[in-house]
């Protein structure tokens, strides 16, 4: 399923333009998700990876897909690390999403940072937020309540 006003989904027909990350499962071209360079990388190893059908958020996009997009991530990500002997590549790697009326397109897109000891913050300083950690406990408890 593909959705005809998707940037994503023009880039999985090949009918927009992408720098796709040549990723095999095993010698075969990826059946599912595809990796890709983001138009504005906030740091140099950005990249992002959507599950191939057309799935706007992490709140309708079937647990299977949503698979096969986490193992692509964690291939990824390993890969970036160096692998095994991790003497190349990163020191680790942020994995990050939004999927309000932020999400840039409207299409599931996990962004991976690659990310070097000593690289500056992606993420607000936890010393900004004024909550306590009880306080940020009970409000996801709140929300998870199916009373």
């Amino acid at each position: 399923m593909t959705d005809t006003d998707c940037v994503f989904c023009d880039i999985v027909a090949g009918e927009a333009d992408a720098l796709v990350i040549e990723d095999r499962d095993g010698g075969e071209e990826r059946a599912a998700t595809l990796a890709f360079s983001p138009l504005d990388p906030v740091a140099p190893g950005h990249v992002l990876v959507i599950p191939k059908a057309h799935h706007e958020s992490l709140f309708d996009v079937p647990a299977d897909v949503l698979g096969d997009v986490m193992a692509h991530v964690q291939d990824l990500a390993t890969r970036m690390r160096g692998g095994e002997d991790r003497e190349r590549g990163f020191d680790g790697v942020n994995v990050l999403t939004d999927n309000t009326e932020y999400q840039s397109v409207p299409h599931l897109h996990l962004h991976l940072v690659g990310r070097h000891d000593g690289d500056p913050d992606l993420l607000p300083d936890s010393g900004d937020c004024d909550i306590a950690k009880r306080d940020a406990f009970d409000a996801v408890t709140a929300a998870l309540d199916d009373d």
